[in-house]
């Protein structure tokens, strides 16, 4: 089953690449790049193009790890008050809607240039996928494990740390899923307009080359970008399954 799973990625990564190349070979590398002319710019840039991708890295693990704790602490105290639970529903919907590329120039106003406002993006981007899956995790436990630990006198605390926090577990890496992607879309927005390009940034470069009509730079710093979002996800999926597996068949 392995096997025939990483054969099929296999499949659809050089189907995809040689579509991309045949497309490319038709509009000309005024308009899309080839995968050799990507290829050569993340050989040839290779250096600034890795301290690019580092400090993304740190924007987009710094923001995910900020939203993590606030929407598991978020979820947690919902569960266990309705009220509280009430209180922050709208905002976190409203941090979900609202576009990170309107708020990002606000946060260069109150944070500065650097580092900062990539991390403020990327938790923003990531903060709902968390909380939404935390809260929904919260109330997968089944009624009669509930009824046990209650019955063994459990405090309400003790019933979320003891069981609800591992019933949610699956729920949970769900939305890290989810939120890690949104974490490396958010950090590249934020750096549109909160990076100067010292130190470089992927999405600095993206914008500085699109606008020099440097493509194949443009499409390298994506490529690194997609490539930090999946090696993001593949992390999580591994302790997920080194976590959990056993208990859920992750």
């Amino acid at each position: 089953m392995k096997r025939a799973a990483w054969l099929g990625t296999a499949v659809s990564l050089v189907g995809g690449v040689a579509l991309w190349w045949g497309v490319a070979l038709r509009a000309g590398p005024l308009l899309l790049p080839t995968p050799a002319a990507v290829a050569a710019v993340l050989w040839s840039d290779r250096a600034r193009l890795t301290a690019a991708l580092a400090e993304t890295a740190f924007g987009a693990l710094g923001g995910l790890a900020l939203a993590t704790t606030l929407g598991v602490v978020a979820a947690g105290v919902g569960w266990a008050s309705r009220g509280w639970a009430a209180a922050v529903r709208p905002w976190a919907v409203l941090v979900q809607v609202v576009p990170i590329v309107a708020i990002a120039p606000i946060l260069v106003v109150w944070l500065g240039y650097g580092r900062p406002v990539a991390l403020a993006t990327a938790a923003i981007a990531a903060f709902y996928p968390v909380y939404s899956a935390t809260i929904t995790g919260l109330g997968a436990a089944g009624q009669d494990q509930v009824d046990l630990v209650r019955l063994l006198g459990a405090s309400r605390a003790q019933e979320l740390l003891v069981l609800r926090a591992w019933a949610a577990l699956p729920a949970v890496f769900s939305g890290l899923r989810t939120a890690a992607g949104l974490a490396v879309i958010g950090a590249i927005v934020g750096e549109f307009v909160g990076s100067n390009g010292s130190p470089p940034t992927l999405g600095h470069t993206v914008l500085y080359a699109s606008r020099s009509a440097r493509l194949e730079q443009a499409f390298a710093a994506i490529v690194l970008a997609g490539a930090l979002a999946l090696a993001l996800g593949l992390c999580l999926s591994w302790a997920e399954r080194r976590l959990i597996a056993r208990w859920y068949g992750a």
